[in-house]
């Protein structure tokens, strides 16, 4: 089968990559070797996430996702709870607020950063139920939060609806350039052939990558997070500081923040588990009273310098990489700037700050010539 673009992965990146490609009328195939969005982008809290990004690149890349998400959701026409109302960061003693009033200092060096700094009583005039710890506080307007398995899934819908195939339960074998801008994709249920393939396997990217003799440097970050029983509403917006909370349309909260980078190790850790509790029962003490039903873990993309790892590889002409970190807020952004890229050449944001170049040795496994073999593919497929 033969399409213009080939897009790896079918989670909140790949989704939103291949909805805004067929839109623009090109032939694409979403590839997912289960289905939207069973990898990262179904463990997750799927904050919209920007009051906290660094350094600025990466800032100005995720409140332009932020910013496209309300046109974007209109777009697919489905309910995806999304709620664009904010973040209160809490700080809990003097020393954090002191901190945190720096680093919004720091922020609003960014043209259309907004956060704004409170005191404890501010605050909990905000959201009643925040503990008398709170020492005070940043809002920052331009966050939210979604729904992110409704929001694959309604992409995936709409990828299709666009005359795109979403290819799921295929696994990629390989991909070996056949020449320049002209890609084969091995997969399990035979061959694609694309102009363009777009690389959005979240923590498999970098497996990925090697087929093509590459080192994309993502390794996974695991999270823990929290789920309580539905209960009325008890905060309106999320909360993050020392732990996340955020409390779904359905009344249940997410409760968690960690981070810890032990490989492919999916086991929960309950001193983890136990120190986001208390944490979270620092910041709300009506917790108390709410029980904990589940737990699960989730694994990020993570590159060295947190920073997402996009564009078009050097010496590779057609082989784009769209992976990192916080792709459930950047996802709109990245849609459209690849979707530039492939129609025009000319993406309305620079690309060149997330450039795999920046990192030392991504090429260390590529020759000048290399055998089919070397590149996933089997001699004679």
């Amino acid at each position: 089968m033969t399409f213009d673009v080939v897009v790896i992965g079918a989670g909140a990146v790949g989704c939103s990559v291949a909805f805004h490609m067929a839109e623009a009328g090109l032939k694409v195939a979403l590839v997912e070797r289960n289905f939207p969005g069973a990898g990262t982008s179904r463990a997750t809290q799927a904050g919209i996430g920007v009051y906290a990004k660094k350094p600025r690149p990466n800032l100005e890349l995720n409140m332009k996702g932020a910013e496209l998400y309300p046109p974007l959701v209109a777009r697919l026409g489905q309910d995806v709870e999304l709620r664009m109302d904010g973040v209160l960061n809490v700080a809990l003693t003097d020393e954090d607020l002191q901190k945190m009033r720096a680093f919004v200092s720091k922020q609003h060096e960014t043209p259309g950063y907004k956060a704004d700094m409170l005191t404890g009583d501010e605050a909990r005039a905000m959201e009643p139920a925040l503990s008398r710890e709170v020492a005070g506080a940043a809002f920052c307007p331009l966050d939210g939060s979604v729904n992110s398995l409704l929001y694959v899934q309604a992409l995936a819908r709409a990828v299709v609806r666009q005359g795109g195939k979403v290819l799921s339960w295929t696994e990629v074998k390989g991909v070996r350039a056949a020449a320049e801008h002209a890609w084969t994709v091995a997969t399990s249920r035979g061959n694609l052939e694309a102009a363009w393939v777009v690389n959005c396997a979240g923590v498999e990217a970098r497996r990925i990558g090697r087929m093509i003799g590459i080192d994309v440097p993502i390794d996974p970050n695991r999270g823990h997070v929290l789920v309580t029983e539905a209960v009325p509403p008890l905060i309106t917006r999320r909360i993050s500081g020392p732990t996340l909370i955020r409390q779904t349309v359905h009344g249940s909260l997410l409760l968690g923040q960690s981070e810890e980078m032990v490989g492919d190790d999916r086991r929960m850790s309950l001193s983890v588990l136990t120190a986001q509790a208390v944490v979270a029962r620092r910041i709300l003490p009506g917790l108390d009273q709410v029980k904990v039903i589940r737990s699960f873990v989730g694994f990020r993309p993570w590159p060295p310098d947190g920073m997402p790892i996009l564009g078009e590889v050097p010496g590779a002409p057609g082989f784009v990489n769209a992976v990192g970190h916080s792709g459930i807020t950047w996802s709109p952004a990245v849609g459209k700037l690849l979707t530039e890229l492939v129609t025009t050449r000319t993406p309305s944001m620079s690309l060149a700050p997330y450039s795999l170049t920046r990192f030392p040795g991504w090429d260390a496994g590529r020759s000048a010539k290399q055998p089919e073999s070397s590149w996933g593919i089997p001699d004679g497929t």
